[in-house]
């Protein structure tokens, strides 16, 4: 009776070691073209099917990468999932995904689990602010969005201040004074950025900065929505107002409906990030578009570079950013600016 062929059985045949196969099979550098194709040769003579269990106990690879996220409801994340896992199947990588819940804790929980020592590297949109958290970690990661000053680690942004920037001047050259901002938490430097955007615009352009207008929560919806309601019933409401996500601008666009007003009449509104809401409502709203699918590829594409290469201590850390882009529309009301 005949025994299933394995790695060795070709290794024997081809006279090369069990490592050289693995390198061929996995398309792995340091083999020689002859060798390579006489382990092919003798592959295909005997019939074999790589044991991917056992390859990767030999190589140390499971061809597998994880992507974690802080959340799935927001189409940013699902974005950079899909960009990334587009990159990794074409490369023979399977992927799975985490979401963190945007918590610590639960960030923490992933990177004790099983689930991270069996896969091979990790594209991370973190939930830690802390560079020493993420020198732990031991395995190569990619990350994306938000960047740790001091994690050694590689990363993929995008230019959030001149986002911000642009999006408050575009406010200003149509006329607006008052002008509000709804932000998420400054923790990273996605929040951080993005308000000194908007805060250097009003600087330039000489324009106070009311602290009513400033609301300051979480990236969610619900945030963007109670901001809207108490920005629209202050005393002196504004006239614009830069929604710094695009969770936070759906709600804010709610909330705007349910106190019967008019996007791009009776308040302004510039958002951050694509979103259906923002697409479909009429006047279609103002956004800054960011190449998020992109910042996946890029992420994807930087960490199967690391595996290919291993990982070098005495390496600088490389930040990728990428630009965004103002695309305007009816939400904004002209007061008499250029």
């Amino acid at each position: 009776m005949s025994h299933e062929i394995t790695i060795k059985d070709v290794a024997k045949q081809a006279n090369v070691s069990v490592a050289t196969v693995s390198r061929v099979l996995n398309g792995l550098d340091r083999v020689s073209e002859k060798t390579r194709k006489k382990v092919q040769k003798v592959v295909k003579e005997l019939n074999y099917v790589p044991n991917t269990m056992a390859v990767s106990m030999i190589t140390k690879q499971t061809q597998m990468l994880a992507v974690v996220v802080p959340a799935f409801e927001n189409p940013f994340y699902t974005a950079v999932i899909k960009g990334t896992v587009d990159v990794a199947s074409q490369e023979g990588f399977h992927t799975v995904v985490f979401s963190t819940n945007d918590n610590e804790k639960e960030e923490a929980a992933f990177f004790k689990s099983s689930l991270k020592r069996n896969v091979d590297g990790i594209v991370l949109i973190g939930a830690h602010n802390d560079p020493e958290f993420y020198q732990s970690i031991n395995k190569p990661v990619i990350l994306v969005d938000r960047y740790i000053e001091g994690s050694g680690l590689d990363g993929v942004v995008i230019d959030n201040f001149r986002g911000a920037y642009e999006s408050t001047k575009y406010l200003i050259d149509n006329g607006h004074q008052q002008i509000a901002i709804i932000t998420g938490p400054q923790t990273f430097n996605d929040g951080i950025e993005r308000y000194r955007g908007y805060q250097q615009a009003l600087k330039d352009f000489e324009i106070d900065l009311d602290p009513e207008y400033l609301k300051q929560g979480d990236w969610f919806e619900d945030h963007g929505y109670q901001s809207m309601k108490e920005l629209m019933n202050l005393s002196n409401p504004p006239t614009a107002v830069f929604a710094a996500n695009n969770l936070i601008c759906q709600g804010a666009i709610k909330a705007i409906r349910d106190l019967n007003l008019e996007v791009g009449s009776d308040i302004s509104l510039v958002g951050f990030d694509e979103n259906t809401l923002a697409d479909f409502v009429k006047p279609r709203v103002s956004v800054i578009k960011r190449p998020t699918y992109e910042m996946g590829i890029h992420a994807a594409e930087m960490l199967l570079q690391k595996l290919k290469q291993g990982e070098k201590s005495d390496s600088v850390p490389m930040k990728v950013t990428l630009g965004v882009e103002l695309l305007k529309f009816g939400s904004v009301k002209n007061l008499g600016g250029e």
